[in-house]
């Protein structure tokens, strides 16, 4: 079983209708259809993405298929262990308490 992970990604352009359910579902990324998504509005600019078994460029490839440009990509979640205070590039230890 792959991780669920969670992103954040700045967006810029007009999102084509009917685009964030097909975000959510209905698109295909390297030849494959890919499984539900769960997506959603953070704030005007930045979509919210809780996926598995993401694959490099995916976001980004999901996203111009619905009109939107990805200005930055941030991986906020891996499993159940938050990374908002990591540092970009940089890893920490898991806590006694923590579990994927």
């Amino acid at each position: 079983e792959t991780l669920e992970q969670e992103c954040i990604a700045e967006v810029a352009g007009q999102i084509a209708e009917g685009g964030l359910q097909k975000l959510g579902h209905g698109l295909s990324f390297n030849g494959r259809a890919l499984p539900p998504i769960k997506v959603s509005w953070q704030n005007e600019t930045r979509l919210r993405f809780a996926l598995k078994g993401i694959r490099p460029g995916q976001i980004p490839t999901m996203c111009e298929a619905v009109g939107l440009r990805v200005l930055s990509l941030r991986r906020i979640r891996i499993g159940r262990v938050p990374l908002a205070k990591v540092p970009e590039g940089q890893w920490r230890y898991l806590q006694g308490w923590e579990r994927f």
